[in-house]
């Protein structure tokens, strides 16, 4: 018996790659319209192709009355999910030669009952100059993308890139912080002052049971509905996983089993220490309007097979084996309260003791992080105006633990929020499609941080323990608040321009301003950025930190 459902079981899709466009033509539709439309979960990212195509057509059956582009909106989740389309096909006019490009979104395509394959080139050019740097900004970017399908029960992706990069002087000091290129691996350095790295992505899909889609590979993802997540975000690099989805009545629940990189020197070619973590999601559609979600992960340095039952409690297990892992729990939410607002967050705990809570005493020891955000969709009823607005709240020594191996961390990198912790952040996102083809986009971030001196630990860092080499804290155990130590005043102003000319072809005119304002007068910083670019088949990239 279970054979033959295996046998009947399609597939739910490759995922649409994280930041990509179809996600804000998504988020509208979903804000604007979710009373009359499908369920569909957004807490967890990628999208699955498939359930993309389930919901525009959705969207086409509901006989809806959009704006003046909203059939453009289906068009662009139309293009990117054709290979799930019922009685459709998309096909060019004018393919070139007859060979390339018989679909307006691949540059070559098969399409058999048994076999399909979408194959599609990646290219990223951009050149740029900061003010009084000596040198060039540049981004060089070649690669390939492909997706397909066997006898659509089996799905695969494959993503390689090779990469040079020089980027703005604050970039090149993170890296040099941590020793990775932010959302990156291995990298070498290149003609001095750049970076050249190699990227690669790929996974299998299928679906075990009617409800249960199953991915195997290396990627990333992210869990929360806003611009960062506290609970896990895309900032760090690639990692091996294996992904169970259950989907089933208002519920969809998500298992993700991972191993990645503990913190580590960079040095000469060797293996690097590996570390493992397990997240669970848990999303409940509890009315057409309200999403509600538990999260829990636990990061350790052995396998421990306990921690594979997909239907555990992790602090229990910890408490069981007499365990010092590292885990967290967390709430987020997502409601459309009216037509055209979405309301958002998340709660993180990470350690806390309530009777310590109560005393308003500042331990150290309650690690806790605050998401909340509001989303307004077609703002003032204009068409295709979004504005989102974010404050992120993350208390000291969050996500950090008592070694290296066990931190919150991937390839010497936070799992969460680019800013690790001790620190608050109000985010403004406005964006405005003018024309069909011409889109503008401008972010404001703000944030208070707090930095160690070289005395003191102030718990900004979640690679660094909370203990010393002699198992001593190195931690300040009361009054502490959020952004204590050496302040920085983070400014970041970023704006894009983008022009469409067909599908996934982006000319791009980027605007960028960051201000450090600290405590010690030496570490100001004000830098200026504006470049040029031509991206095809890959999202935009910002350096929001």
């Amino acid at each position: 018996m279970l054979v033959l459902v295996m046998g009947q079981a399609l597939p739910q899709g490759v995922g649409i790659p994280l930041n990509s466009e179809e996600y804000t033509v998504i988020d509208r539709l979903n804000i604007r319209y979710g009373k009359v439309l499908p369920v569909f979960s957004t807490a967890v990212k990628p999208y699955s192709r498939k359930k993309t195509a389930a919901y525009a057509q959705a969207v086409r059956n509901a006989n809806i009355q959009g704006n003046a582009r909203f059939e453009s909106d289906l068009s662009r989740l139309y293009l990117e999910t054709s290979e799930w389309l019922e009685d459709t096909v998309i096909k060019s006019k004018r393919p070139f030669w007859r060979i390339f490009y018989p679909e307006p979104s691949s540059f070559l395509a098969v399409n058999t009952r048994s076999f399909i394959l979408k194959l599609n080139p990646v290219l990223h050019f951009q050149l740029g100059g900061q003010k009084e740097a000596k040198e060039l900004q540049f981004v060089n970017t070649r690669g390939v993308e492909l997706r397909g399908y066997i006898l659509k029960r089996l799905g695969f992706y494959v993503y390689v890139a090779d990469n040079q990069m020089r980027n703005m002087d604050y970039v090149k000091e993170r890296i040099l912080q941590e020793e990775a290129v932010p959302g990156e691996a291995f990298y070498k350095e290149f003609r001095t002052t750049g970076v050249d790295y190699f990227t690669t992505q790929g996974y299998i899909v299928f679906n075990a049971l009617r409800h249960i889609d199953i991915s195997l590979g290396h990627g990333k993802h992210f869990f929360g509905n806003g611009i960062r997540s506290l609970f896990l975000s895309d900032y760090a690099a690639n990692y091996f996983f294996l992904k169970l989805q259950t989907s089933v009545w208002r519920i969809t629940y998500t298992n993700l089993y991972t191993e990645m990189i503990a913190t580590y020197d960079r040095g000469p070619d060797r293996t690097l220490p590996k570390k493992y973590a397990v997240f669970h999601h848990l999303n409940y559609n509890i009315v057409h309007w309200l999403d509600v979600g538990f999260f829990e992960s636990v990061v350790y340095d052995a396998l421990e097979l306990q921690y594979l039952n997909p239907v555990i409690f992790y602090r229990s297990v910890e408490q069981g084996l007499g365990s010092s892992d590292n885990s967290v729990i967390g709430l987020d939410f997502k409601a459309n309260i009216v037509r055209a607002l979405q309301l958002y967050g998340q709660v993180l705990l990470d350690e806390f003791n309530l009777s310590q809570i109560r005393k308003f005493n500042g331990w150290w020891g309650n690690k806790v992080g605050l998401q909340g955000g509001l989303k307004y969709a077609d703002m003032f009823t204009v068409s295709h105006l979004d504005f989102q607005f974010e404050f992120n709240w993350v208390r000291p020594y969050t996500y950090s633990h008592h070694d290296s191996v066990t931190t919150y961390t991937h390839y010497n990198q936070p799992l969460a929020h680019p800013l690790g912790s001790n620190f608050w952040e109000t985010l403004f996102l406005l964006r405005y499609q003018f024309i069909r083809r011409f889109t503008a986009r401008a972010l404001v971030m703000y944030a208070q941080k707090g930095m160690s001196s070289a005395t003191s630990n102030y718990g900004e860092n979640p690679l660094r323990p909370y203990v010393d080499a002699k198992g001593r804290p190195n931690y300040q155990e009361y009054d502490n608040t959020v952004a204590q130590g050496v302040k920085h005043h983070i400014t970041l102003f970023d704006f894009l321009l983008t022009y469409e000319p067909v599908h996934r072809l982006f000319v791009d005119f980027n605007l960028v301003m960051r201000k450090l304002r600290s405590d010690n007068p030496a570490e100001n910083q004000v830098q200026f950025y504006g470049g040029v670019g031509l991206r095809l088949n890959i999202p935009y990239r910002g350096w929001w930190f």
